[in-house]
């Protein structure tokens, strides 16, 4: 329901394509924000398209069918434009993969005319590099304020020389063409980035300033999809917090929360059939008006939320929650000793946890996700087993109830603290896992996720590599990633292992996100002192240098 069917005579076409299934794209809220944007337009029809499964994948190379986009079932290869909204470095494969499926040329510098291949979305806007060979340009940030403005360009260039045509587009604020930057290397490092007429250094990230002049919200249901017939609606943007380890807490500052009645507009004006609300952003359980909103609609729909602090959840707030229809709570105390917590600048004292799982309990709640990482910067057997403990504490307070534990390893992210910092090696990751699991002793009503060590190590790789990985991600298309990580061990481990130095040009260095870079080291240091910082106040604080 709310698909856009427009006939394309006279427009441009656009394919809006999501390099993951149809049931992860369609509960992606940036990706259905340009989908209706674009269709805004009365100069171009944008349709959608996804990474098929995998069975059908299989079949489509046998049989040579292409990718088609849903509303016309059109091949890719027929649009002007193919757009990858893309959230997760590891789904960077899988652009190679749809393009290759869609015979259209990989590298940007084989193809001809168009259509032209452009991204944007988090990941690509924390680091560009990785695909830098297979994209012809890029949106860098949040795109509702300067998406019309990237489209009129290009729409003005379409019958241009395709050199010329990137050249124009350019120039515009807040893209990245890769074909106009010269990068040198010296071993794994970058050493030099020369910007090619007419393209500038650094490339700035483009920022909403009015939150409230476009809210995101769901604009296709489809009981298909992850948050199947659910109204998404992103309630605030960037979070004050400043966690050390949280790419988006720093890609998205400042902090914006918009205006309770636009939101509650929506929650009004539902399509009958929805039921279900889902609260989205960096820190929807601070939002302002949260409490407001849940009283006024609890009695007449089920509303989730995306994050939950420990330190905010109080006896009101989770009655709430109950009433709106919440059977887990899900938390993310993310180390198990107050000293890595200092670290990674989320202060919860064990104490303070444990009063907040008592709420819980005495809420009536019985299940519990709690969120943990491996790895972090510090770290030591100790640590896992105060993890174990605090785990435990919890299955004593939350009586009869289940808990569902996952661990994920901790992978440093650009334009955020960590950057400089390594990841962990994977032989003592897994040990860790390992020790947690045997201080658990199959503890009844507890459930350990299991971790994938490999895929963190591809996403480490792919967060923070330059433009070389292309030939890693053309090398794990062909033969997938387990061979592809034995092959190429001695490239990704001297890149994911080491510690870079602060001075180092770092391949992101290309974007201005706004924060000063100087800023991301102190708090590098005040971290690896154990020293905490307070949450960002935009009214009277400017000490990033965003605001």
């Amino acid at each position: 329901m709310g698909t856009i069917q427009r006939e394309p005579g006279g427009k441009a076409r656009v394919a809006l394509v999501y390099p993951n299934t149809y049931r992860a794209g369609m509960s992606n809220l940036g990706f259905q924000t340009i989908y209706r944007l674009l269709n805004s337009r009365t100069d171009c029809v944008c349709e959608r398209a996804f990474l098929p499964e995998r069975k059908t994948i299989e079949e489509m190379t046998k049989t040579h069918t292409p990718v088609l986009a849903l509303e016309s079932q059109s091949p890719l290869d027929r649009f002007h434009i193919i757009a990858f909204s893309v959230s997760f470095e590891e789904d960077y494969i899988n652009v190679l993969r749809i393009l290759e499926l869609s015979r259209i040329p990989l590298c940007s510098k084989e193809r001809r005319g168009t259509p032209i291949v452009m991204a944007g979305g988090c990941a690509p806007s924390l680091n560009p590099e990785p695909l830098a060979e297979f994209i012809d340009l890029f949106f860098i940030g949040e795109a509702e304020e300067g998406l019309n403005g990237l489209m009129d360009t290009i729409l003005m260039s379409l019958d241009m020389d395709r050199k010329d045509a990137l050249c124009r587009i350019a120039t515009l604020k807040s893209v990245y063409v890769p074909s106009l930057y010269g990068f040198s290397f010296r071993d794994e490092r970058v050493d030099s980035v020369e910007p090619l007429p007419p393209a500038g250094l650094p490339v700035k990230r483009a920022m909403v300033r009015d939150v409230d002049s476009c809210i995101p919200a769901t604009a296709v249901f489809t009981p298909s999809a992850e948050f199947g017939n659910t109204m998404l609606i992103e309630t605030e943007r960037g979070c004050p917090r400043g966690c050390r380890f949280c790419a988006a807490g720093f890609l998205y500052l400042p902090p914006r929360w918009r205006k309770r009645g636009l939101i509650e507009e929506y929650m009004e004006h539902m399509p009958a059939h929805i039921r279900r609300v889902g609260l989205v952003g960096s820190a929807v359980s601070e939002y302002p008006g949260l409490k407001e909103i849940l009283r006024g609609f609890s009695h007449r729909l089920d509303i989730t939320l995306s994050s939950l602090r420990l330190d905010v959840l109080d006896e009101e707030l989770l009655g709430l929650l109950k009433s709106c229809g919440h059977t887990t709570i899900t938390v993310a105390p993310e180390a198990g000793s107050e000293r890595l917590r200092r670290i990674i600048n989320k202060p919860l004292g064990d104490e303070e946890i444990v009063q907040a799982l008592g709420l819980i309990q005495s809420a009536g709640f019985k299940r519990l996700k709690l969120y943990f990482m491996i790895g972090l910067p510090g770290e030591t057997d100790d640590d896992i087993i105060l993890m174990a403990g605090l785990i435990a504490r919890a299955r004593e307070i939350l009586r009869g109830g289940h808990i569902t534990v996952s661990v994920t390893p901790f992978v440093p992210k650009p334009i955020t603290p960590f950057q400089w910092h390594r990841f962990e090696e994977p032989q003592t990751l897994r040990a860790r896992y390992r020790l947690l699991k045997k201080r658990l002793g199959g503890m009844k009503g507890v459930e350990i996720k299991p971790v994938s060590i490999d895929g963190a190590l591809v996403q480490a790789y792919l967060s923070r590599a330059d433009r070389r990985a292309s030939g890693i991600l053309t090398r794990a298309l062909r033969v997938g990633w387990k061979k592809t990580l034995e092959e190429r061990k001695g490239l990704i481990h001297a890149s994911v292992h080491r510690m870079r130095d602060q001075g180092e040009v770092l391949p992101w260095d290309i974007i201005d996100c706004g924060i000063r870079k100087s800023y991301l080291w102190d708090e590098y240091m005040r971290a690896l002192a154990e020293k905490t910082t307070p949450p960002c106040r935009p009214e009277v604080c400017t000490r990033c240098g965003v605001c």
